[in-house]
């Protein structure tokens, strides 16, 4: 029998087939359909300490657009493009469902992790130790695409390696339990970020967030959603692998990594592991085809392993990243292709 279980920094889940933080897992019923559905994991929908990052909730919008930035149907999108905020319950009534969700995923084999958006080091670090005392592990979001745009102080985006390692050493001094930190898509050196997050004590690193987007009608003139927003979707794969298959290759990064951003079916979760990551978070496929399409994720990767010979997920983990050469240890064929020529 071929085995999917996953381990991240000792945070043990039945497959690598997780669902990100969003909308969908802002409540229980949402959680609980990606349980039943066959998720390792659910992360839930992010929370921070700033009333501004909930209000936000209240203006969001959405479009699937396809190759040519225009409105299609969500399954033949290209991309997602968005505008969102944070959940609205209060922190205690967050804690209560996380509570409940996690309950109810642990006796399905499955599990819930916390997520944090930040606002603060400090106020982060307050809402993780309440996060803990309830789920395992909590996800740390360090470079959530609308903190460009967000009012002031209600949500941040973090590009700076010291920045980073401030606030992850903060929120690891209130616990010893698993801690992963997302890291934006934006970065200029995204595994820098990922050495930083590391050396201030994250357990696993997220790669890679969303980016921020801007998209006219180009009949309206009007920007799409009126304003700039954050951008994901299938387009955006080879970016995110090029980022964990980095990270998956850098000595002092060293910790697992879970890949997000792109993966739209099992293929994409597979390039995913083969680029080194150890679990993969998805949303945008479970947008699209609803809680059903994380079973079809999960036997997709199942069938992969097992026609490609494979006992263990952990066996493909890397696979290609460890193949990659740099430029400068390919040697020239003696003839080179000319795909400009008609």
């Amino acid at each position: 029998m071929t085995s999917l279980r996953s381990s991240v920094a000792g945070f043990e889940t039945a497959n690598p087939v997780w669902v990100g933080s969003s909308e969908l897992t802002m409540d229980l019923a949402g959680i609980t359909a990606c349980v039943d559905a066959g998720a390792g994991a659910v992360v839930a929908k992010s929370v921070n300490e700033v009333q501004a990052a909930r209000d936000q909730l209240d203006i969001a919008d959405y479009a699937y657009l396809d190759d040519r930035l225009a409105p299609v149907d969500p399954v033949r999108s290209r991309f997602l493009f968005n505008r969102s905020g944070l959940a609205q319950s209060t922190l205690d009534d967050w804690v209560r469902m996380l509570a409940e969700a996690e309950q109810y995923a642990r006796a399905r084999d499955s599990a819930v992790v916390g997520s944090i958006t930040v606002a603060s080091a400090e106020g982060a670090a307050a809402i993780a130790d309440r996060l803990w005392s309830v789920v395992e592990a909590v996800e740390l979001n360090v470079g959530a695409p609308h903190g460009r745009e967000a009012a002031s102080g209600a949500v941040r985006q973090l590009t700076d390696g010291d920045a980073v390692a401030e606030t992850v050493r903060a929120v690891r001094r209130v616990s010893d339990k698993p801690l992963i930190v997302k890291l934006p898509g934006t970065a200029s050196d995204v595994v820098g970020l990922a050495r930083s997050a590391v050396s201030a004590g994250a357990d696993a690193v997220t790669l890679i967030g969303r980016f921020n987007g801007f998209v006219p009608d180009i009949d309206s003139y009007d920007p799409v959603l009126g304003s700039w927003g954050a951008i994901g979707g299938p387009w955006c794969l080879p970016l995110s692998l090029f980022a964990v298959s980095k990270a998956y290759r850098d000595p002092a990064v060293g910790v697992p990594l879970i890949g997000t951003n792109g993966a739209r079916d099992a293929d994409d979760v597979v390039r995913f592991l083969l680029s080194g990551a150890c679990a993969v978070e998805v949303v945008d496929a479970v947008w699209v085809h609803g809680p059903a399409a994380i079973t079809r994720l999960v036997a997709g990767v199942r069938e992969h392993l097992e026609r490609h010979g494979h006992t263990d997920v952990a066996e493909i983990v890397g696979a290609s990243a460890e193949r990659a050469r740099a430029y400068g240890e390919i040697a020239p064929t003696g003839s080179r292709p000319e795909p400009w020529k008609r």
